[in-house]
């Protein structure tokens, strides 16, 4: 979930109101009117939930991409496990 965020009418800047949600749910919420004193310009302010954009994740940079999942058998990790235990007592 990312952070759910609204403009203030008077600076233009991005406000985080502490909300995280995601897109499916942004879609099916109720109206809900958000209200709270802007940090940007000290004034209150009110939205309707439908009014925000939800802030996309940073991108990451550098990082490599995560090994592919391997399947999972737990014969495979009592074969490991006993190789294991066949090195350390030998």
């Amino acid at each position: 979930m990312n952070p759910l965020l609204f403009e203030c009418p008077t600076t233009k800047g991005r406000i985080a109101v502490g909300l995280r949600i995601d897109f499916t749910s942004l879609r099916t919420v109720q109206p809900v009117t958000i209200g709270l004193v802007c940090p940007l310009c000290d004034e209150p302010h009110e939205w309707k939930l439908h009014e925000g954009w939800i802030q996309d994740p940073p991108e990451a940079e550098g990082i490599a991409p995560a090994p592919p999942l391997a399947a999972w058998s737990p014969c495979r990790d009592a074969e490991a496990m006993a190789e294991t235990d066949a090195l350390s007592s030998a």
